[in-house]
């Protein structure tokens, strides 16, 4: 099926309303969450969801990127996504059961905490029918499973608030977690039977001998997914363990803030990105211009809302959620810069792909993550929750930007990246740039 222009635009306005519409409702209940429950049961919830985010990704095996490629080019796309269903299912009921396993040997001696992470763990078997995901998108269909995922969303947004109003605690709203995933799946499941209904080559089949290629394709993705999901949540895992519950509610609360901050670079990226990288590739790469203004545009772009951020912090935390976070301030104050190593490194894995060095995405990922798991084992049990913002915003900045400096095939893209810290004269002056051609 020959895929249009028009169609590719469509898909792109629903998923990015379908994302304006669920980060808008996850959002608002997120913090009403953290202001009902305090710093310490928020701390508990935070812990189990970043815990099992990072066994979620290794279940995922990495097969999106590999399966839509295969999707995309062959005839029999049911049997394709039936295996590929298979190998998730089993690996999803595997790894569940190494949840549970590490659950009880790391929180025995804490039964809330220890329940919370259980009920939590479920996820990993309700996500299974998400690889369906992966057909719709090779065939560029973003409605019915966007509608889909909208709708879980907001059914345990309202079991959520539902929870909150009738005081049943952090084990229920835990629960709403699960009714999310299984909502979604639910979802994803009708939406494919509406839509490959009728068609002998959608049929769902298992073929044994596509699952060893499979795996053997989703091995690099695998890794590189698994280790930016540590980057980004082991630091909360971190101090859950570490640390008190109450320190990971104060700093889960400053990251929440933070990440909400990281939406500006990554839209000004996703949106420059295509016309710049086009433009670089019929110059003959010869033009070092439009990767700077890339650069330019997400670190200038973070860096006016970190600043605007770190002014509105202190009135908006303590108003918002009251003075038991009245800590998450002076963490806030330092993790928000993680909005500028984050636009530092979107750029660069965007522009790696337009210069072919992508085999080096993972290998900054791995630096980063090495020396966030270092610093927070040598910073949390004196410092709580400022050493693993530190922690954080170091390790973003030495993954996101010294490695640039460090290797040399990326020292290039360094200077860029460092030109970009005062992008402001080039940003005017490209205005007339970006109108031209």
């Amino acid at each position: 099926m020959r895929i249009g222009a028009r169609q590719v635009a469509t898909s792109s306005v629903v998923l990015l309303l379908e994302n304006l519409v669920r980060l808008t409702m996850i959002a608002a209940v997120s913090f009403w969450i953290a202001r009902e429950l305090g710093p310490g049961q928020f701390g508990i919830l935070n812990f189990a969801s970043a815990f099992m985010a990072i066994l979620l990704s290794i279940a995922a095996l990495g097969m999106e990127t590999p399966l839509i490629l295969r999707l995309t080019q062959t005839r029999q796309p049911g049997a394709l996504v039936g295996t590929s269903l298979l190998i998730r299912g089993v690996f999803s009921v595997a790894i569940f059961g190494v949840a549970v396993l590490l659950a009880l040997l790391i929180k025995s001696d804490d039964a809330l905490s220890l329940n919370v992470t259980l009920v939590v763990g479920l996820c990993i078997i309700g996500y299974i029918p998400s690889v369906l995901d992966c057909w719709f998108k090779a065939k560029t269909i973003a409605f019915e499973p966007a509608l889909a995922r909208t709708a879980a969303t907001l059914l345990s947004t309202c079991a959520k608030v539902a929870c909150l109003l009738l005081g049943l605690g952090v084990v229920a709203l835990a629960w709403t977690v699960v009714l999310e995933s299984a909502l979604a799946a639910l979802g994803l499941v009708l939406a494919y039977r509406w839509c490959a209904r009728g068609s002998q080559q959608d049929a769902l089949a298992v073929d044994h001998q596509l699952m060893a290629p499979l795996l053997r394709e989703s091995t690099p993705y695998l890794w590189s997914s698994v280790a930016t999901l540590l980057l980004m949540k082991i630091d909360v895992v971190m101090l859950g363990y570490l640390s008190t519950h109450a320190e990971t509610g104060i700093y889960s609360l400053a990251q929440k803030l933070s990440e909400v901050l990281y939406v500006v670079p990554v839209v000004l990226i996703d949106s420059a990105y295509p016309a710049l990288a086009r433009r670089f590739l019929d110059s003959e790469q010869t033009d070092s211009k439009h990767g700077q203004m890339l650069f330019d545009l997400a670190v200038g772009g973070s860096l006016v809302v970190t600043l605007v951020a770190l002014a509105l912090a202190a009135p908006v935390i303590n108003a918002v959620f009251g003075e038991h976070y009245e800590p998450s301030v002076q963490i806030f104050y330092l993790h928000a810069w993680s909005c500028v190593a984050i636009a530092m490194n979107t750029a660069r894995h965007r522009w790696l792909a337009a210069v072919a060095l992508q085999r080096y995405a993972p290998v900054v990922t791995g630096i980063g993550l090495i020396v966030n798991i270092t610093m927070n084992l040598a910073l949390i049990p004196s410092m709580g929750a400022l050493g693993a913002a530190i922690a954080t915003v170091v390790s973003y900045f030495i993954s996101g930007y010294v490695t640039s400096i460090w290797l040399a095939p990326l020292r290039e893209i360094g200077w860029m990246q460092t030109r970009a810290l005062w992008p402001w004269r080039r940003l005017y002056s490209g205005l007339q740039f970006w109108r031209a051609g």
